[in-house]
């Protein structure tokens, strides 16, 4: 693969084109990996303010009462996106979702408790804990390499 950075000072915006042959799964990883960097941070709301939140402070992401919170070291923040909507613009190499209704940084994974039949405990690093869903099991498993 053949990369070429071109310097033109007339621009008004950075551009990114890529030349192929045909288009394959590694141009489209190319283009998500691009695209994911670009939005990497969210707008949250805190009581009446609005904050801008770097994917990298997530813990974890849930929906509760037709709602979707993002909890950090911090606080937890409401959202105004689905967790479907976060989910196609998380990092894949990071955020796994176990449940219907929560989304994790594996980052922030202290510790796994798999003594429970059927599913595993997540422990955080800030000690709260979530459980993966049966039906998220296996592919937690894959992810994490288990």
């Amino acid at each position: 693969m053949k990369v070429e950075v071109i310097i033109d000072e007339s621009l008004d915006e950075n551009t990114i084109t890529i030349y192929a042959k045909k288009y394959s799964k590694d141009i489209e990883n190319i283009r998500d990996m691009l695209t994911d960097r670009l939005l990497d941070k969210i707008v949250a709301f805190y009581d009446k303010e609005i904050f801008i939140i770097s994917f990298d402070e997530i813990i974890r992401i849930f929906a509760q009462d037709g709602d979707v919170f993002v909890k950090t070291n911090n606080k937890i923040y409401k959202v105004r996106l689905t967790l479907t909507e976060l989910e196609k613009r998380l990092d894949k190499k990071k955020f796994i979702r176990i449940s219907r209704s929560e989304i994790v940084n594996i980052d922030y994974i202290k510790r796994l408790d798999l003594s429970f039949i059927g599913t595993i405990a997540i422990e955080f690093t800030n000690d709260e804990v979530s459980y993966v869903s049966r039906r998220r099991l296996k592919d937690f498993k894959k992810i994490l390499g288990l």
